[in-house]
């Protein structure tokens, strides 16, 4: 008696592979989706610790941290004073010892080899992991200045318009931090900070420079929605399409105070913001335009719609 051999013939090998296939195609959304949701949910946890640093700094100060501090030179002398704003919230976001570190009787880009570690030092709760890793950017090479430091993807609300004309007045600005008193619209209804994206660590630019008080640095206008493909208004500009488009206005004044940068992300379908009440939320990349404009002035008396 002859014993058959067993095994698969080819149709039932293909009938297998076919099936496994279609099973890892369903499978592998719900992969990226859980690891996006685990993405999604860190970068809450950055914003909900960068918002209780600002209510912290107020409570201390009683009022916000300036958008930023620039000064023109003092008479007869050459010297500014330039502070971004990221360095009023490190003891608040236990980075004591890098504020420690920083020389705030000059500016960031100067204090040699001390203001670098501190400039070039990650910080966890400014990275949100949804986008590219921390960009340090080495303005020693492209500038020729020792201003090296890291980007990040958290900015202040600087209004609705462009740097010079915000429109209604937002809770940042030069020299000024607005206090609890100011938000005559409510807390709950004003923007406080928003995601942006980090451009490549090669690229010649501003967007997401927590480090530098340039116009198209870190403050960030509601002109256009988020996540919107309009293009930012930048004094350097490297166009990445589908991601940071922008219009370049060139590096002098008064171009370059037109500055507009959008609130963006890589999370699917919006962008992440703390309100000045300390909350975080998830904004629609749908929401209406004038309801976004709205929620980034403090005092402008709009009644804003749900968001």
């Amino acid at each position: 008696m002859v014993r058959k051999k067993s095994g698969f013939t080819l149709v039932e090998l293909l009938v297998v592979i076919a099936i496994i296939g279609v099973l890892i195609a369903l499978l592998l959304p719900a992969v990226q989706q859980a690891r996006e949701a685990a993405r999604r949910m860190s970068c809450t946890n950055n914003l909900k610790q960068l918002i209780l640093g600002l209510h912290n700094y107020h409570d201390t100060h009683l009022k916000f941290p300036p958008g930023m501090i620039y000064r023109d030179p003092l008479p007869g002398t050459t010297a500014t004073k330039r502070t971004p704003f990221c360095i009023h919230l490190y003891p608040y976001i236990e980075q004591r010892a890098a504020y420690d570190l920083f020389d705030h009787n000059t500016s960031w880009h100067e204090g040699g080899a001390n203001h670098k570690t501190v400039r070039t030092t990650p910080v966890p709760a400014w990275q949100c992991p949804s986008d590219r890793d921390a960009v340090i950017l080495d303005t020693a090479a492209l500038w020729g200045d020792p201003g090296a430091s890291i980007k990040g993807n958290y900015g202040l609300n600087w209004g609705r318009n462009t740097f010079i004309d915000q429109g209604e007045k937002s809770p940042f600005n030069n020299l000024f931090g607005a206090n609890f008193r100011d938000i005559n619209d409510g807390t709950t209804n004003t923007l406080a900070m928003m995601e942006m994206l980090k451009p490549a660590s090669e690229a010649k630019e501003y967007r997401a420079w927590i480090w530098n008080d340039e116009p198209d640095a870190y403050c960030l206008m509601t002109r256009v929605g988020p996540n919107s493909g309009a293009n930012d208004l930048t004094d350097l500009c490297i166009h990445e399409p589908g991601r940071l488009p922008c219009t370049g206005l060139g590096t002098t004044a008064p171009a370059k105070l037109n500055a507009s940068v959008a609130s963006r992300s890589m999370h699917p379908g919006g962008v992440q913001v703390s309100l000045c009440d300390g909350s975080v939320r998830f904004i629609s990349e749908t929401i209406q335009l004038t309801t976004w404009q709205n929620l980034s002035s403090m005092a402008g008396g709009e009644v804003v719609s749900e968001f």
